[in-house]
């Protein structure tokens, strides 16, 4: 359609090639850098539409020499009569647009705040954040942050924010942010040398923060009757590497299964289909009807499952 568009144009243009230029976006168009005139308004858009290359990363610049844009011309608009003046030459650089070290850690501690519900959560930037410099496009430079992992944690991150202008992807800056994470969670009162068996009694709650550490901290229900697997000094936050916890439910062994729905709780006799600890999912079955259900085990030989309300 370009083509036959091309076939009909007639008009000359002229073009006023000037020794320097300053263009925006990320690609060079003849019509940003010359000064292009014709009575054929078609020819006048085809040839300014004419695609110069790449543009330079600030602080740097191109030459383009005049040969070049007649022949990227030829190729582009072949039956327009170009007329040319002014320079052999043109030393093309870019326009700038100053992307602010603050908008790169606002972009990532919002994206890293996000996957966090209700916790207490500090977020810091690791290292220096410094101002980065892009080609300005028709539209001011935007960024999102693609994170690598959706998994909150407290600790080191490394977020990628990536820098789009004109919808395309620019650059990419990894920006370090440090994550303190604060939970009521239960805090040891004494020392436990390797082998205490703990009980709720030894623990107080507190507000902590939690550790950087890939094992899940333990809530005091998920506590009793643990066994510590190494000495563990008192204000520590007990972890899953430090206690072994006992099974609660054995599998084929007879247990409780108390259903709630709302306010409303009932306990059936029924047999476990799997071993588990506190806090883990088990399969069960119950024994009046022989339906197998999914429940969540509560305590010794005890299970619970609630239901959906209907909305």
């Amino acid at each position: 359609m370009l083509a036959l568009q091309l076939l009909l144009l007639t008009g000359g243009v002229s073009v006023e090639l000037p020794a320097e230029a300053e263009a925006t976006g990320t690609m060079i168009t003849l019509g940003e850098i010359a000064q292009i005139t014709s009575d054929d308004a078609k020819a006048l858009e085809a040839v300014s539409a004419v695609e110069l290359g790449y543009m330079p990363a600030p602080g740097y610049s191109r030459t383009l020499q005049r040969w070049k844009l007649e022949k990227a011309i030829s190729i582009t608009a072949p039956d327009v009569e170009v007329k040319w003046t002014g320079q052999t030459a043109c030393r093309v650089s870019p326009a700038v647009e100053m992307v602010n070290a603050t908008d790169l850690y606002e972009t990532a501690r919002v994206a890293v705040r996000g996957l966090f519900t209700s916790e207490e959560v500090n977020i810091k930037a690791t290292g220096t954040i410094g101002d980065i410099s892009v080609p300005r496009g028709a539209a001011p430079a935007v960024l999102r942050a693609g994170l690598v992992s959706h998994k909150p944690h407290p600790g080191a991150w490394s977020v990628p924010v990536r820098i789009f202008v004109d919808d395309e992807l620019y650059q990419t800056t990894w920006i370090g942010l440090d994550v303190e994470l604060y939970q009521e969670l239960p805090v040891l009162l004494k020392d436990a040398p390797k082998g205490t068996v703990l009980t709720p009694s030894m623990f107080i709650v507190r507000r902590v923060r939690v550790p950087e550490t890939t094992s899940q901290p333990l809530a005091l229900g998920l506590l009793a009757d643990a066994t510590a697997i190494r000495a563990i000094s008192a204000g520590h936050v007990v972890t899953e590497r430090d206690v072994e916890r006992p099974l609660a439910v054995n599998a084929g062994a007879p247990v409780w299964i108390e259903v709630v729905h709302g306010h409303i709780r009932a306990s059936v006799l029924g047999s476990a289909l799997g071993s588990g600890r506190i806090g883990d999912l088990v399969m069960v079955r119950i024994e009046a009807t022989g339906k197998e259900i999914q429940a969540t085990i509560t305590g010794r030989e005890q299970v619970t499952r609630e239901l959906k309300k209907a909305r």
